[in-house]
């Protein structure tokens, strides 16, 4: 019984001085990355319990925040991905944007992301080259890199069906990324005014 006291000692320590203070983050992160409005609350609660499970394997030489960035996405996409597994998605109706109200659930489309991203993020993506842009757009819609392939030489965005090309749009688009955006997606580059 002492070891389980010290146990939840240290990790409830650790979770106030590591989560507590971006509990916003962590619930924008949970908005921002669940596929439906119904589940942000479930996310948001789960991702929170996990944190607390999982606190002491964060390793203190990396960033909090991007720690928590990529723990909060993963297990959102994971636990949707759970919950929809039993629902049959045809590549063209996934990538719709279903209209039923206000606890809508949107999927984000190479022709709908701007609603989703802030207006450096969105500078930051428009000032990439069509080809790379086009790329990029498609793996944040969700498709996996043979259907990248597929969909970008059948546009004529792709010469030869090459997914080492692709892989290389994807990598220089994100360097190109983050050369103009803090990690918080904030522009480097403050504009006068």
């Amino acid at each position: 019984m002492k070891l389980d006291d010290e146990v939840i000692a240290r990790k409830t320590k650790l979770f106030k001085d590591l989560i507590e203070p971006n509990l916003n983050m962590v619930y924008k992160l949970c908005l921002q990355y669940s596929r439906c409005n119904d589940y942000v609350q479930d996310n948001y609660t789960e991702v929170l319990a996990n944190f607390f499970k999982y606190i002491e394997s964060y390793d203190g030489k990396r960033s909090v925040l991007t720690w928590i960035h990529i723990v909060t996405k993963r297990y959102v996409f994971n636990a949707d991905a759970k919950r929809d597994k039993n629902l049959e998605y045809s590549l063209d109706t996934s990538m719709q944007i279903l209209d039923n109200g206000p606890n809508e659930c949107n999927f984000v489309t190479p022709d709908n992301y701007e609603q989703y991203y802030s207006d450096d993020i969105l500078n930051a993506i428009n000032s990439l080259a069509p080809v790379y842009k086009r790329t990029l757009m498609l793996q944040m819609a969700g498709y996996k890199l043979n259907e990248i392939v597929d969909i970008t030489h059948e546009e004529g965005l792709l010469k030869t069906k090459n997914i080492e090309t692709v892989k290389s749009r994807l990598f220089l688009a994100r360097s190109h990324l983050k050369s103009l955006l803090n990690r918080d997606g904030t522009s480097k580059i403050k504009m006068q005014g």
